[in-house]
């Protein structure tokens, strides 16, 4: 295989425009967590209603995300996209547990057992009777014993009936 050969192969492969298995070159990013989504029952609350939006995280083995506190460090957020007759509450974050980071000689708080996020919205009047699309976004910094890996930012949503 010639250089050119190996360099529009690994430059389609990192742009993922690779349609040739056998000239994958790159391996594809590693999965550092998974995320899904899901909202508890609306609760009337005087003409609107009240609805817990869920974001269950689930880090792979090994892996930790840092929790609010965290200094020097990106802790995982849920942002919820604004839109018209969504009120968003004050994000709840679970119990987190303290990490020993033994290369730098620090105690920080992370996330390293599946947990959950909850986020209360309240759609008003005007939204009611209708489905409702929520968007938001969680991002994150996945870390092992090692190494930090760059942030990510990964698209949520809810469909509320």
């Amino acid at each position: 295989m010639s250089l050119m050969t190996v360099l529009v192969a690994w430059l389609s492969a990192a742009l993922g425009q690779n349609t040739n298995p056998l000239l994958s070159l790159v391996p594809p990013a590693p999965k550092y967590l998974t995320l899904s989504t899901s909202a508890g029952a609306p609760q009337a609350a005087g003409g609107a209603a009240s609805v817990p939006l869920y974001v269950d995280v689930v880090p792979k083995r090994g892996m930790h995300v840092y929790a609010p506190g965290a200094k020097d460090y990106l802790p995982i957020a849920l942002t919820i996209t604004p839109a018209k007759n969504v009120r968003v509450g004050k994000l709840a974050y679970p119990m987190s547990e303290i990490y020993f980071f033994e290369v730098l000689n620090e105690r920080v708080p992370v996330y390293q057992k599946p947990f959950r996020l909850t986020q209360t919205v309240t759609i008003e009047r005007a939204a009611a009777g209708s489905p409702v699309t929520i968007l938001g976004t969680v991002k994150y910094q996945a870390c092992d014993d090692k190494v930090c890996y760059a942030p990510d930012t990964v698209p949520v949503s809810w469909t509320i009936k």
